[in-house]
């Protein structure tokens, strides 16, 4: 609420606010921009340049660096009062919607077992598999991106149960990318196999 207060009021450059939110905000940077991949169509190319991001982001995670990395030229960008109330405010309503459905300490066995450092690892995976130049089917990037919110309000909110989420997504994902590429093999061998018996004939 303070570095949104003082992004409104103060016009602070995208850097400036970024530091104001303190050194884990990565963590909710990666938990807003994963919104846009949640919606069940692809994305074509935005998904595999956004699914790199993420898996970047992730990789610095793993290695302790929890603040977004930006050049310095975005950093010293100054958005306009209008873009400012408008990204300010959804956060802070987004936060306010996850504080009501999370809880801090839940599951916590399992929010330790999977710790910071499993939670980065998720966020990588999730980028990656977000990246996959897959064909055009829905939910090919919603469901990695699932993986990746959930992580995020996981470590943001100490919730295990969030983290369980965040798993269970990634075996969904993984399940439904391996059942495509089943269906996309299977359906190749049998055209194969008809334009034999049509040449044949």
């Amino acid at each position: 609420n303070a570095a949104a207060e003082a992004a409104r009021t103060e016009g602070q450059s995208i850097g400036r606010f970024f530091d104001l939110l303190g050194d884990g905000n990565a963590w909710l940077i990666a938990l807003i921009l994963a919104l846009p991949f949640i919606q069940p169509l692809p994305t074509g190319p935005i998904a595999t340049f956004g699914g790199l991001a993420f898996a970047g982001m992730g990789w610095r995670l793993v290695r302790g660096d929890e603040s977004v990395w930006l050049p310095d030229r975005i950093r010293a960008t100054r958005p306009g009062p209008i873009t400012w109330n408008a990204f300010s405010g959804f956060g802070c309503g987004l936060l306010r919607l996850i504080g009501r459905v999370t809880r801090t300490g839940r599951l916590a066995g399992l929010y330790e077992a999977v710790g910071r450092k499993g939670a980065a690892w998720l966020i990588l995976v999730g980028g990656l598999l977000v990246a996959l130049p897959f064909l055009v089917v829905p939910l090919q990037n919603s469901l990695p991106a699932l993986v990746i919110f959930f992580a995020c309000i996981g470590r943001l909110q100490r919730d295990g149960a969030m983290y369980l989420l965040a798993l269970l997504s990634l075996a969904v994902t993984l399940a439904y990318f391996a059942l495509v590429t089943w269906v996309i093999f299977f359906a190749a061998g049998q055209s194969w196999v008809w334009f034999r018996q049509w040449l044949g004939s």
